[in-house]
């Protein structure tokens, strides 16, 4: 009789310092789950959060490391207690899951810093099979795979889980212990009843170890330091009912709770609407054969009466306000300004464009409302604003460079379907800008606003009023007001620069001159000079080729001649680095290189 293999520990690492959703944690489980290649009965996995900054009582970020100067003891104490209690209970339904297949879950937080070294101390220390990386920590990927012996795995942006390496690696060099406190406990829904039994969590800082008990009536923890002659963690359980104390009574696991947890997890598994946002689990139709007709009573009733709360912006055409239709549907209701002059030019148009708009990179267009000189545009809601507000408005975080590359590839498959696949022949957007690409989470872009959007009936070019943002006017449309699709691909390739460069169209130089962002990114990528044009405020490694394919595509695509530029088509085979295709699209780009 074959002896069955033995258990082993998949972790997956994330930074804990960031804000994490229950639909985040639930998809990377679910596909580490359904891959078959990394967890199989008896494992165990466990989901490991660092946390390698706290906030001290007195309001200032503080290092998460007991011996770090300014660094709260206690602050850190009850951090890791409640990232521990907030991770187990998001993970509720998927330890359901994982006990139906008779894989433990466990939920670990550490303080400690740098980040990257108390990961790989933490997979050493547990002996871990896999390691499967958070995609916010890219930045060290090179670090991981170099020390972590483990098989690797990283988490891409949709939360599917890509493999690095599959197999395992030499042994890590021998680390330095550091100085770091830690918690865990073990999520489950089974055995209810352990009233009758104490539970134990061993915390771990350095050569010391906290012992904490506690019974499911106490409203307190019992704790005292005990030296360990051991820096390494042992692992033990904390109740999934114990309660806090000093005031640290939240996230309790009642049954009700659990209860709740199982009847939210039925109600989202029996939702017809595909999920539009992995992260925050927003959800939308999918596909609509036409606009709907809403009552203007519908729309009321979703935005609250056009409330100030939902008010999400204001623009030439009117107010934007976010809504929730009766059957959950989230919606952004555009309602046309009275003294619009162009108003039901823009209304028609959207309506008749968006109908034949179906693509996961464009906004859908649900319906509209018409009532007497009343008209609105009833679109899917979009969760996480504009490409505008993450470039140049988000002071707190800054977009990472595969996001950026991501949002560049997004972008053009959604124009290439206007200009190439839409049925009924190329739709010409003209006013292609950063605020109308919106994100969700998960930094999918979507593309939005249509109001002077025109069909190309033929292959003359169309003369027409200018309309649109300076600076991402092509020059036979701002001169001539001669409309292609090529006028669509240099206002791409603007931002394009925008996304590499995280500059606005024109910048001052503080000595009251400007210069146009084409004119500057030009310059230097004509000189080769590729790492000047990178936005300073991006922190992680870049990849030079993805930053190559960037700069050229930008470069191709603003050229003053629109025969010089490519087509959408031939953009995103660029920005995919099928180069082979069309070097003939490249040689002025290379000619300029070479010299």
């Amino acid at each position: 009789m074959e002896t069955p293999p033995s258990p082993f520990h998949v972790v997956i690492a994330y930074d804990a310092t960031k804000e994490r959703t229950e639909h985040e944690l639930k998809h990377t489980v679910n596909g580490i789950r359904l891959r078959g290649d990394i967890l199989r009965g008896g494992d165990t996995l466990v989901v490991l959060g660092v946390l390698h900054r706290v906030t001290h009582p007195m309001g200032y970020q503080a290092k998460a490391c007991p011996d770090a100067f300014g660094t709260s003891i206690r602050a850190m104490e009850e951090e890791v207690l409640k990232k521990v209690d907030t991770f187990a209970n998001m993970l509720l339904s998927s330890a359901e899951e994982c006990e139906d297949e008779g894989v433990s879950l466990e939920v670990k937080v550490t303080a400690g810093t740098p980040m990257r070294k108390v990961i790989l101390q933490e997979v050493v220390a547990c002996k871990a099979t896999w390691v499967i990386l958070d995609r916010h920590l890219r930045r060290d990927l090179q670090f991981y795979l170099k020390q972590i012996p483990s098989k690797v795995a990283l988490i891409q942006d949709n939360f599917a889980v890509d493999v690095l390496r599959s197999h395992t690696a030499n042994e890590t060099e021998l680390i330095e212990n550091k100085l770091f406190y830690s918690l865990s406990k073990p999520v489950s829904l089974s055995n209810p009843q352990r009233s009758e039994n104490i539970e134990q969590s061993v915390i771990t800082c350095r050569s010391y170890s906290l012992s904490i008990s506690s019974h499911e009536s106490s409203d307190t923890f019992k704790s005292s330091w005990m030296p360990s002659s051991s820096s390494s963690f042992r692992s033990g359980e904390h109740s999934i009912s114990g309660l806090y104390g000093k005031g640290e009574n939240k996230h309790l696991f009642s049954p009700q709770v659990v209860q709740k947890q199982r009847k939210n997890t039925m109600r989202q598994k029996s939702s017809a609407a595909p999920i539009l946002c992995v992260a925050c689990g927003m959800r939308t139709e999918l596909y609509m054969k036409d606009p709907m007709r809403f009552s203007f009573l519908e729309i009321q009733q979703a935005t609250d009466d056009f409330s100030k709360e939902n008010l999400l912006g204001e623009g030439g055409y009117g107010h934007v306000y976010k809504g929730e239709l009766k059957d959950g549907q989230m919606i952004a209701a555009k309602v046309r300004k009275e003294a619009s002059t162009q108003g039901f030019q823009e209304f028609h148009s959207e309506v008749y464009v968006l109908n034949f708009a179906r693509h996961k990179n464009i906004v859908m267009l649900l319906g509209y409302c018409c009532r007497e000189n009343l008209n609105i545009l009833v679109y899917e809601y979009i969760c996480n604003k504009s490409l505008y507000w993450h470039l140049f408005e988000n002071s707190e975080t800054v977009l990472e460079w595969h996001q950026r590359h991501a949002i560049a590839l997004g972008t053009a498959k959604g124009l290439r379907f206007l200009h190439e696949e839409c049925r009924g022949g190329p739709i010409i957007h003209r006013d292609m800008r950063p605020s109308n690409i919106l994100l969700t989470h998960d930094f999918v872009p979507m593309l939005g606003d249509f109001g002077l959007a025109r069909w190309k009936t033929n292959d003359d070019p169309v003369q027409t009023k200018i309309l649109g943002t300076l600076g991402y006017l092509a020059p036979e449309y701002a001169e001539n007001g001669i409309v292609s699709v090529r006028t669509d691909v240099y206002a791409f390739g603007i931002v394009v620069l925008q996304l590499i460069s995280g500059r606005k169209v024109v910048e001052s130089n503080g000595e009251e001159q400007q210069q146009s962002l084409r004119q500057w990114a030009e310059s230097l990528i004509e000189r080769l000079a590729l790492h000047e044009l990178i936005d300073p405020r991006i922190e992680d490694p870049y990849d030079t080729y993805e930053l190559y394919l960037m700069a050229k595509t930008a470069y191709l695509c603003v050229q003053r001649n629109p025969e010089m530029r490519p087509s959408m088509g031939e953009v995103v085979r660029l920005l995919e680095g099928e180069n082979d295709r069309f070097h003939h699209l490249g040689e002025q780009f290379v000619q300029h290189h070479t010299k």
